[in-house]
């Protein structure tokens, strides 16, 4: 068997993550759960970064005003190198489990979309991603990555929960 068919053998697993503690927390929980009792040789793990596109507003009645060449491509190089740093302390923790395969990726775009969209690209078998815990208002608001991806992604999704302080104390 060539090394392309035993690469679509594994099971695909996507971890998103963003500079969250609840996104790490949710990678630790995959690697702890996912990777430390089973046979790592069937699964491949996915990171994945979204960079959120830098924002142009325009307001009602004022002149449209859009940001210089200059200070775009300066957020847009921090982003890539916060991106890179996010990255960079994931694989670090993936090196301390044995034996994993892992690909990842920086993606640009609205990251609820992204998600789906690049779990649907790689024929992704589950979805990991952290909850960061919005409060009702926030998320009627703003909206919930997790949610969208719930009722919009083509593949099984995890949501995983980091334990509040008073459930890790009453469990001790």
């Amino acid at each position: 068997m060539g090394a392309e068919e035993k690469e679509k053998e594994k099971v695909r697993v996507m971890v998103a993550i963003d500079d969250s503690g609840e996104s790490f927390y949710s990678l630790q929980w995959v690697l702890d759960h996912l990777f430390g009792s089973q046979n790592n040789d069937e699964y491949l793990l996915n990171i994945i970064h979204v960079i959120e596109p830098f924002p142009t507003y325009m307001l009602p009645g004022a002149p449209a005003v859009f940001p210089s060449t200059s200070i775009v491509r300066s957020v847009n190089k921090a982003q890539e190198e916060n991106a890179s740093a996010i990255l960079s302390r994931a694989i670090d923790m993936c090196t301390q489990t044995n034996q994993v395969h892992i690909n990842t990726s920086i993606i640009e775009g609205d990251p609820k979309e992204m998600i789906c969209d690049l779990a649907e690209q790689m024929q992704v078998d589950l979805i990991v991603i952290g909850s960061r815990g919005l409060g009702k208002i926030k998320r009627a608001l703003m909206g919930s990555v997790s949610n969208y991806v719930i009722h919009h992604a083509k593949c099984p999704v995890l949501v995983v929960k980091t334990p509040t302080t008073k459930s890790m104390s009453s469990n001790a």
